[in-house]
């Protein structure tokens, strides 16, 4: 059967799963930043589950909240998760590994990090995953927050002096790109 090219047809469906994703990034008054996320898992049908009995129809089953307190330069100073809703009553005790985050800094081989430190059986997968996104929300946070309060010249010094954290982190970063030879001249490749 032949359906390269139909799938995306429009084809009347059923939401089944719904996972929502909330992340915040804030500035504190002592100069520090924290990142809250949060994930809420829910389905679209009520169901029987061992160990909570009837979860019904847009309950979470799974619902995870994230707070690290993070400084300028993007080390860790603080973590915090929390799992509030979970299929399974082990789950609640997941997060005892956590607090091993503190002092990693959020730059390029993040996720091979915190897999490392909480990872697979040391913790919970969901809290990993969204730990991916708290980075990127932390990027969004602090850099544009800290190239508002410096000047020209400091910001001038700052990038000719070491690598920019960005750099590689994505298409936009790479070093032979349009962006780059902008921003970062000096890092530029042909």
């Amino acid at each position: 059967m032949e359906r390269t090219g139909q799938i995306m047809d429009n084809i009347e469906r059923k939401l089944l799963h719904n996972r929502r994703i909330s992340l915040k990034g804030y500035i504190r008054n002592d100069e520090l930043f924290e990142i809250e996320a949060e994930l809420v898992d829910t389905k679209n049908y009520d169901f029987e589950n061992y160990d909570r009995g009837t979860i019904r129809k847009n309950d979470p089953i799974h619902q995870m909240k994230i707070k690290l307190v993070l400084d300028d330069n993007l080390f860790v100073l603080d973590a915090e998760a929390n799992t509030i809703n979970s299929p399974y009553s082990v789950c609640k005790s997941a997060n005892t590994n956590f607090k091993k985050i503190i002092g990693l800094q959020i730059k390029s081989g993040w996720k091979k990090e915190i897999t490392k430190v909480i990872g697979g059986i040391k913790g919970c997968t969901h809290i990993t995953e969204l730990l991916s996104s708290v980075a990127t929300t932390a990027f969004q946070t602090i850099y544009p927050y800290k190239s508002r309060k410096e000047d020209k010249n400091e910001t001038e010094i700052n990038q000719s002096q070491q690598k920019p954290l960005l750099l590689e982190t994505c298409h936009a970063f790479n070093t032979k790109s349009e962006v780059v030879k902008r921003l970062w001249p000096e890092w530029h490749e042909n």
